[in-house]
């Protein structure tokens, strides 16, 4: 078996990834901010702290390089979130040890911009996307509501990596400051309209012969309901449709192994296109309740490039969503606080009916980041998630 890399050992999936490798018989070192997390609690090899990324990232991708080289260097590198992704990416390039994006497939799952033109171009449906780049105007007649957000997942900046601002368009007075807001913030944005809608996900195991082990989940609740994570999130049946769709997008990209997409399905039933996250996700628990281990397959075909995942059978069903305590206990916290806008307004959770979902009882395998093996793991990192969000 294969001593496994992870980072960020922050990223929201990061303690499914090691009771997925660990299942398979892998051995788990992770590379994070900070060693003061529930995850340095669980049976890792090493946790190894980073230079601060945000501002020192060549330091941050010579540690990487460091930390791969050498006769007791991990196996194989698994990224766990953009910056995880982006990281490896600039330490490691090419590197076969790595189980998952590199170059160019990298560099689309870091770019909403080639991500919308692909979808475009594969037969899904993408909302009118404007892209302000820097000198360039923003369009006067671009119909409101809309939303302006980074059209790069992270870049190196001045400040080092990092994720530029999103903004509301509610109104003609909101379109102040477009014109030079790529310009004053260093990177791209993409101007799309505001749908309203609920979060869908679509994940697959990309191979040459076409994606297999489809699985897609419906998000029951946001953490925070302007617009974030699921806290909640139910199975659902792929749509076939949008899985045609992915499935050219994948196959023009070249794309491997593991993926999600999101979606948003508005009130007529159409799926829009969001972005695509080519890496762990947040709801990783509801892929594995299911019999789907996409991080050990990652790792999987890392070995062999011949690998076919096949989905485990005889597992319990599902019964109700499967939830992250901490975040749907923030989520309450939000929808106490109330909408920021009139278009959230229209949508806003009513807090009566969020408690009694937070509330209700369900087994302890219907929760993120539980392990038969380690029982303890929901309320630390239950207590984590609140502590962080606190802080902020």
């Amino acid at each position: 078996m294969a001593h496994v890399l992870i980072g960020f050992a922050e990223a929201l999936p990061a303690p499914e990834v090691v009771f997925s490798l660990r299942a398979a018989g892998h051995e788990v070192s992770a590379f994070g901010r900070t060693a003061a997390l529930p995850l340095a609690r669980l049976p890792l090899r090493g946790l190894h702290v980073l230079h601060d990324l945000r501002h020192h990232p060549d330091a941050a991708v010579a540690a990487v390089q460091a930390l791969m080289a050498g006769p007791e260097a991990p196996d194989v590198v698994l990224p766990l979130d953009d910056a995880g992704l982006w990281l490896v990416d600039a330490a490691l390039g090419a590197d076969p040890r790595v189980a998952g994006a590199t170059g160019d497939q990298a560099r689309i799952a870091l770019d909403k911009r080639r991500q919308c033109e692909l979808a475009r171009l594969s037969g899904l449906n993408v909302p009118e996307t404007v892209i302000l780049e820097a000198g360039s105007p923003a369009p006067a007649g671009f119909p409101l509501p809309a939303i302006v957000k980074p059209a790069l997942a992270v870049k190196v900046g001045p400040q080092g990596l990092e994720k530029g601002p999103t903004r509301y368009l509610l109104a003609d007075a909101d379109r102040a400051g477009l014109d030079d807001l790529a310009t004053r913030s260093g990177q791209p944005f993409l101007m799309q309209p505001l749908i309203a809608g609920t979060g869908e996900g679509i994940f697959g195991f990309a191979t040459a012969e076409g994606v297999l082990a489809w699985s897609a989940h419906r998000r029951v609740r946001m953490m925070n309901p302007h617009g974030s994570g699921s806290s909640a999130c139910a199975a659902e049946r792929p749509d076939p449709g949008a899985c045609a769709g992915i499935a050219r997008f994948m196959a023009a990209c070249g794309w491997r192994g593991p993926f999600m997409m999101e979606f948003l399905r508005d009130a007529d039933g159409r799926l829009w296109f969001m972005e695509l996250n080519g890496r762990m996700w947040g709801s990783l628990a509801l892929a594995r309740r299911q019999g789907l281990e996409y991080p050990a397959w990652a790792v999987a075909a890392q070995a062999d490039p011949g690998f076919r995942p096949v989905p485990l059978s005889g597992l319990p069903p599902l019964r109700g969503p499967v939830r992250n305590l901490g975040r749907d206990l923030l989520h309450l916290l939000f929808v106490l606080r109330g909408p920021r806008t009139a278009f959230h307004r229209q949508g806003w959770p009513r807090f009566w009916h969020s408690l009694r979902g937070v509330l209700a009882p369900a087994r302890l395998r219907q929760f993120y980041n539980h392990d038969p093996a380690h029982r303890g793991y929901v309320l630390r990192d239950t207590v984590w998630t609140l502590r962080q969000a606190f802080k902020r």
